[in-house]
């Protein structure tokens, strides 16, 4: 589960999928790790984590509840 961008090509792919949404863009190679791979890291663990938690409530595993308009996780009681 989840992406795994140890890989240059895949950090490649990273860069480059940044740059066609951003073609004006430019920066060095530590702005670069910090904001354009880092950023696509985070939005693609968000999404995993988020698909991780959709498969163990389905399964029984976690339950969500709902405070505060934010939604909880904590381990199915059956668990």
């Amino acid at each position: 589960m989840g992406n795994n961008y140890s890989c240059k090509s895949d950090v490649a792919v990273l860069i480059n999928d940044y740059l066609k949404q951003h073609p004006d863009s430019e920066d060095t190679i530590l702005g670069i790790r910090d904001w354009w791979v880092k950023q696509q890291l985070l939005d693609d663990s968000i999404v995993a984590v988020d698909n991780a938690l959709k498969f163990l409530e389905k399964e029984g595993k976690v339950i969500s509840t709902i405070r505060n308009n934010q939604v909880y996780f904590r381990l199915a009681k059956n668990n």
